[in-house]
């Protein structure tokens, strides 16, 4: 079974939308892509084609590179907070661990 990938560029895209001073409304008819489906795009909640990123990179007046970068990188901060995060909840747990041990001697 193959397995899909998804792309999470709602932040990056929002990020990036934002700096330029454009609505969704604005990237829908520069990219002339629906504004549901940016809004979609934003909440993560729809992954885009390799098409749509080369779209929304134009109506965003930067090339395709630089958006895929802000992209790899988001997704770069958000592993790597997710696994600090994991880290932190280990260590709590075994300071509960040797907090509940040191109660019972």
């Amino acid at each position: 079974m193959e397995q899909k990938l998804t792309i999470l560029i709602g932040e990056p895209l929002r990020k990036i939308r934002k700096q330029k001073l454009q609505s969704q409304e604005d990237l829908a008819d520069y990219s002339k892509l629906n504004r549901k489906y940016i809004s979609n795009l934003e909440r993560n909640s729809q992954s885009p084609t390799l098409e749509t990123i080369i779209k929304l990179a134009i109506a965003l007046e930067i090339k395709p590179s630089e958006f895929i970068k802000e992209i790899e990188e988001y997704e770069a901060n958000a592993k790597y907070l997710l696994e600090a995060s994991k880290e932190v909840e280990e260590i709590k747990a075994v300071y509960r661990q040797s907090k509940n041990n040191s109660k019972n001697d």
